[in-house]
Order: C-alpha cells, then structure tokens, then sequence
C-alpha cells in the first residue's frame, strides 16, 4: 500500500471520528410539547414574609393553534400560575405540582415587582434566579407596578392576545416619547456593580376607564444600594435623566410658540451626552453636555420658518426644554439622595485617586455638587412644507 493510500486511510477515520461525535443527538434537549414556554412573571408580598408569592404567565398553545382559532374556542391564550416558596428557584419547581409541563424560561419577557414589596423589602432576593440559571436572558424588561405585579399579567390587549408580551411592545415603543424608563436585567445588575450609581426600573400601572383597564408605561421607579424603591420620577424626570444617561432615541418636544401664540411639536432625531467632571480649586463640578437635533413636526398657529431669527427662538426654546427636563431631574434625584445618573463612575473614571476619599460619602456628596448643564440645538429642517396652515 503507497504511503498517499495511507494518508488517505487515515484522513478518513478521522473525518469518521468526528463526525460521529456530532450524530449523538442532544442528551439535554427539550421537545416543545412537553414545555410550559413562560412570557412573564410577577412578585407581589406574600401573607407571610417566610414565603415568595409568584404569578407566572405560560402560553396555552392550543388556544393559539390554527384548528383551536377556527372552531371558536374563545379561552384566554395564557395561564397565570400562582406559586408560593421560600426561594424563587423553590416557587418555580413548586409550579410542577399544577402544571404538567416543565417551565421554560428562555422566551420569559418581564419581571414585574408590586410597588409594595420594592419598597418593604426589595428586590435583591428576587433576581439572583434569573441571573444565574442558564435560561432567563439577561435582556429581560424588569418593571415595578403601581398595585399588585399579577394584575399586570392579567389585563386583556386589543392588539396583542398575551399580557406580558403586550408590556414588553409597550417598552420596546417608550422610544417615540422617552417619558419612560426602559432598563432589562442587564442594565439593572450593572448599575448595581457600579456600587453608586442608582439602579432604576420601568414603572408601571393599570388606568382603569368605563371598567376596561388599560397598561399605563411612565415614568421610572428608583432604588437605593439595598434594591429598595425610595421613589418614583414622572415623565419630565424620567426624560431628563434619559437625555443625561444618552438613552433618547427618539422623542417630542411640545415648546411654546415664540411669537406668543400656540405651541410647537418638535421631533428629536438624534441625541448625544457626555459627563465631564473637573475639580477646580478643590471643588468637585460635573459637566453635563447634551446635544440634540430636531425637526419641525407640527405647529398649532402661523409660524414663518423662512423668518431666520424666528427660526433661531425655535431652536433657543428646544434647548431651554431639554434644560429644563434635566434641571427637574436632577432637582428629584438630590431629594432621594440618587446617582441615577452616573455621576460617581464618572469621578472615579477621570479622577481614580479622589474617587477612594469620597467613595464611602457619595450618597451625602451627590446632592451638593454643582452640575452645570450646557445644551447644544439644532432645529434641522421644517419638515414637509413651509407654509403654515394656520394663519
């Protein structure tokens, strides 16, 4: 035999081996049928502070089926299973004793907290579940509602048949209005890593109207370092600390008319923050700088857009909005003694070795240092037409 058949012989058993280590099969794999696929879960305080109270939302497939939808079958297309257990891991395997069907927790869309138990005892115990099993994803939206955390998962949508995946559009879309927070697991444990800045969630609660109720997504919850809620900002806030952490991607801005008559809708179409602190003689100043371009979206009395120093008061006004959000943001942060906007990482990113004398007082630092905000504008085009139909 020539030393190529050889050659050859053996690069076939090899190519054999390894193949065949890839035609197992999957020992750990999961047949969809014998899944309970969870979209969301909420916590609410339990009777006794011994044990978790958990609401856990599963698709009904067969309400969903094409077959179920055609014969008129008319039964919600989601099961809320209530469990009780002294860990989040022991409410989980708890919910076998109902359902016959293994939770699945790779889709899961939201977390949702009552407000009153963010605030008596935190969240910190809640969360350590879902970071460390292999499969909750850390992309997943976390909330705080006003009332119970499973009435959240039982409001009916005209749009989107399953609660939990209806709150998870409604953050997704906060982006047309950035009046609300939208922060998933991810951003929530890194704000805790950062060991000063304060961890935030999307806040949410039920409007209830001619008894149909409704999910209303604003403003944010804050925590302290104890994953406790010390208090809510409302849309203003929320916004302004959305411009300062550079997470508006989208926006409206409703300024007033500078020739005094109506109001304006602005459009914001890019944003850009940067945080700069300096120490000058000793004292420590954070620098926020905030640029913003917008466009002309509506006007509700005659405006001349071809008038260049109108145009000017336009864009003057834009800027003394997004001033204003954040002037009133921080304003509400200083009273809840809450570095919601990262000021400290900041400090210890540009100054490490003052950071170490003032790391332990941050919390009584923060409300006294000066910020000083600058805010660059520019008013891009007036859209559509030039003509106002107003006149």
């Amino acid at each position: 035999m020539s030393k190529l058949q050889n050659c050859s012989k053996y690069l076939l058993i090899i190519i054999f081996l390894s193949l065949s280590s890839t035609l197992g099969g999957c020992w750990d794999k999961n047949e969809l049928n014998s899944l309970a696929i969870t979209t969301g879960v909420a916590f609410d305080k339990n009777e006794s502070e011994e044990y978790i109270k958990m609401t856990t939302q599963v698709i009904s497939l067969g309400t969903l089926a094409p077959a179920a939808v055609q014969s008129g079958i008319t039964s919600p297309p989601f099961w809320n299973i209530e469990t009780r257990g002294k860990t989040v891991f022991d409410c989980v395997r708890n919910a076998s004793m109902q359902s016959p069907k293994k939770l699945y927790w790779a889709h899961n869309q939201i977390i949702v907290f009552s407000e009153e138990l963010a605030r008596q005892e935190g969240v910190g115990q809640y969360l350590d579940f879902f970071l460390r099993d292999a499969e909750p994803r850390i992309s997943i939206w976390v909330l705080v509602s006003k009332g119970p955390a499973s009435d959240i998962l039982e409001i009916d949508s005209n749009l989107d048949p399953i609660p939990s995946m209806n709150i998870s559009s409604l953050i997704k879309n906060r982006k047309y209005n950035a009046k609300a927070a939208a922060v998933d697991l991810h951003e929530f444990g890194n704000r805790q890593l950062s060991q000063v800045t304060a961890p935030v969630m999307s806040y949410i609660q039920l409007l209830n109207e001619d008894g149909e109720r409704t999910p209303f997504l604003s403003g944010t919850a804050v925590f302290n370092r104890d994953f406790k809620m010390i208090g809510t900002l409302n849309e203003r806030e929320t916004r302004g600390m959305l411009w300062v952490t550079n997470q508006v991607d989208n926006g409206l801005l409703v300024v007033p008319n500078p020739q005094g008559q109506g109001n304006l809708s602005i459009e914001i179409i890019s944003t850009s923050a940067k945080i700069k602190p300096r120490i000058v003689n000793g004292e420590l100043i954070i620098t926020v700088l905030v640029m913003a371009k917008g466009i002309l979206g509506e006007v509700d009395a005659y405006v001349d857009v071809l008038d260049q120093d109108l145009w000017k008061s336009i864009n003057n006004n834009q800027a003394q909005a997004i001033r204003q959000d954040i002037l009133l943001s921080l304003q509400k942060a200083r009273l809840l003694k809450a570095d919601i906007f990262g000021f400290g990482d900041a400090v210890y990113k540009e100054y490490p070795r003052e950071w170490k004398e003032i790391k332990e007082e941050w919390e009584d630092i923060f409300p006294a240092v000066e910020v000083d905000i600058k805010v660059q504008t520019t008013l891009v085009r007036p859209n559509m037409v030039l003509q106002s139909m107003n006149k």
